[in-house]
């Protein structure tokens, strides 16, 4: 075989996609098996090596299917691995240790350095100092334009663009653009959506310190207003139309605790938790959470366990979970679950409980959508993600937030998240009840727990909802449930808005500002762990 074959012309070493005729396809396979035996490289069917391509020092490399490399790419003491269907363009240079993924597409003039020269010592010259080499990995469906340059250490997720021109010093997520120097998000391919670029304000965190100072010097006032006078004696009241209730004098306790202060009405602590533990129930509703966690942030705990708990693990907890109304009211069911799981964990917490709770994460884990990252479905033809994302929040708030395990599907649980906040049914300046905030800004944080997927855009949404909050507090009543001064404040709203405050500064680094955390049924620590019980 002629290495210069006239059949091998220049238009296809800087063009690969061009189909070559026979004679080239022979050329090539003679070409690359020549390769194969001066360098540790292999190429899948159908790849094309430019004779212009310039390896150097190749070892342990893989090549898939229709592999493109066109001229004058150079490759040099590099291990690489590559799926299918990866071509890489004229007057690229790539070394150290790269992984690529199927369908990657590398423009002309890339540089992908997976090594770097060693610079600890000032007083050593660089180029005697040992070079250090992490790698670098890129997933499927990878475009990487003319001209980039991606240091190593960084991982570039699936179906993500890399614009021409920009130099990639951090990871990059699933499904976004990203450019400039360094390397910023443009935007996400699947939503549209650019990220969150302005800054939280500077004076955020002094207005949130003022507010919990105004919070803490108008408490024993607001406790005040929700006590009422029965026939049964003085008691707390969620608002003035309702009547004594097991939520209302554990909303007293817990808005006291954040305080460090009790309830005027039960100031003593032992009478205190006397009264709530005789107001423990046996069925599972949502008094399991107030009053297992308000006993909890009291030092002591429920009188006994929840024999449902016991009762209900296997295939009866099976039954009782596939019952649940997941496609048509999804949160309800989550609320179900929600109770079960605390009841789970008291259960275990304090009376060591047999029921492993294995069956009840193995059916969770089995039934969630890894597409939406949720359980449940839309409404309204698909258009309505508020039962969805609800229940999301109810479901994993007792069961993986509580129990300190990883969601399935974090990222795809933001997306589903981050598009129902833009809703503006339920989510405007004068619009967006305790528990559809609750509802989001819970489930953003715990899923920021494990992925800082779409962090910055979600700011935007939380910096807003920061400024509604501290907006309308009511002086010496505290908040409504639906936020807006023109419905009564009660006990309800106030907890849980002061909760949701502590969330919403916590996503954004500023929740050391407030002075206070919820300790109850929005706390934010991990109650219980399944292979380690506290």
């Amino acid at each position: 075989m002629d290495w210069d074959s006239e059949y091998f012309n220049d238009a296809i070493d800087f063009m690969p996609w061009i189909r070559p005729n026979d004679e080239q396809k022979e050329f090539q396979k003679e070409f690359q098996a020549e390769l194969a035996k001066h360098y540790d490289v292999t190429f899948g069917e159908d790849s094309f090596v430019s004779k212009e391509a310039h390896l150097y020092g190749m070892s342990k490399s893989t090549f898939g299917k229709q592999t493109q490399i066109g001229a004058h790419v150079i490759l040099r003491r590099a291990t690489i691995t590559a799926g299918d269907g990866c071509s890489i363009n004229s007057f690229t240079c790539i070394q150290g240790n790269i992984t690529m993924g199927d369908h990657v597409r590398i423009g002309p003039g890339v540089k992908i350095f997976a090594s770097n020269h060693g610079h600890q010592d000032p007083d050593v010259d660089i180029y005697k100092q040992p070079h250090t080499s992490i790698g670098i990995n890129i997933g499927d469906d990878v475009w990487v334009g003319a001209n980039a340059v991606i240091v190593d250490g960084v991982n570039i997720g699936s179906h993500s663009i890399i614009a021409a021109g920009a130099v990639v010093t951090k990871d990059v997520g699933d499904y976004v653009i990203v450019g400039g120097n360094p390397a910023k998000v443009i935007k996400d391919r699947k939503t549209g959506q650019k990220p969150f670029s302005t800054p939280v304000p500077s004076d955020l965190g002094d207005r949130l310190a003022q507010f919990a100072d105004k919070v803490r010097s108008q408490l024993t006032e607001v406790l005040a207003s929700k006590e009422y006078d029965t026939d049964h004696g003085r008691v707390y009241k969620n608002l003035s139309t309702g009547g004594e209730t097991v939520r209302a004098w554990c909303d007293a306790t817990e808005i006291a605790v954040m305080f460090d202060r009790l309830p005027a009405l039960c100031n003593d602590k032992d009478a205190l938790i006397a009264k709530l533990q005789g107001m423990q129930k046996d069925h599972l509703d949502y008094d399991v959470l107030t009053l297992g966690y308000s006993l909890e942030i009291l030092g002591s705990h429920v009188l006994n366990m929840y024999s449902d708990v016991e009762r209900l693990d296997g295939k009866e907890l099976i039954e009782y979970l596939d019952k649940m109304p997941w496609e048509r009211a999804a949160w309800n069911a989550g609320g179900a679950t929600d109770v079960y799981a605390t009841a789970l964990y008291l259960n275990k917490k304090y009376f060591n409980s047999t029921n492993s709770g294995d069956t009840f994460f193995g059916w969770l884990n089995n039934h969630v959508d890894p597409a939406t990252g949720m359980w449940g479905r839309p409404t309204d033809g698909g258009k309505d993600y508020l039962m969805m994302v609800n229940g999301f929040y109810r479901t994993t708030r007792g069961s993986y937030a509580q129990f300190n395990l990883p969601l399935p599907y974090p990222e795809r649980a933001i997306d589903t998240i981050l598009a129902h906040s833009k809703n503006t049914k339920y989510f405007r300046e004068d619009a967006g009840t305790a528990c559809f905030v609750l509802d989001v800004i819970h489930p953003l944080w715990l899923c920021a727990k494990q992925t800082s997927y779409r962090r910055e855009e979600a700011k935007e949404w939380v910096v807003n909802q920061i400024n509604r909050v501290l907006s309308k507090w009511q002086d010496n009543k505290g908040f409504s449930f639906e936020l807006e001064p023109s419905y009564e404040a009660g006990l309800q709203g106030t907890e849980m808005w002061l909760s949701i405050l502590y969330l919403l500064a916590d996503y954004i680094g500023l929740s050391h500002r407030l002075g206070y955390r919820p300790h109850g049924v929005h706390r934010t620590n991990a109650a219980y762990n399944l292979s380690k019980p506290v």
